[in-house]
């Protein structure tokens, strides 16, 4: 059985999908931008902050230490 729409249907179906799929492609991009941003702020920070500190010491040799500090 083969059904027939209406090109006046069939059209108005395809708006209401196709304004949808728009309006989520926005929200998508727009959220994009954001994480864009945010990550090349990160970015901008991480160098900074490199620039900035002096190179971390290895710390304490705690392999020379005894493992549990004597009792007296």
């Amino acid at each position: 059985m083969t059904q027939q729409i209406s090109v006046e249907d069939a059209l108005a179906a395809f708006r209401e999908q196709h304004g949808k799929v728009v309006d989520e492609n926005v929200l998508l991009r727009a959220q994009a931008t954001g994480l864009e941003r945010e990550l090349a702020e990160t970015r901008a920070e991480n160098t900074r902050l490199r620039e900035t500190q002096p190179p971390a010491s290895g710390g304490p040799d705690l392999a020379s230490q005894p493992p549990y500090p004597e009792q007296q």
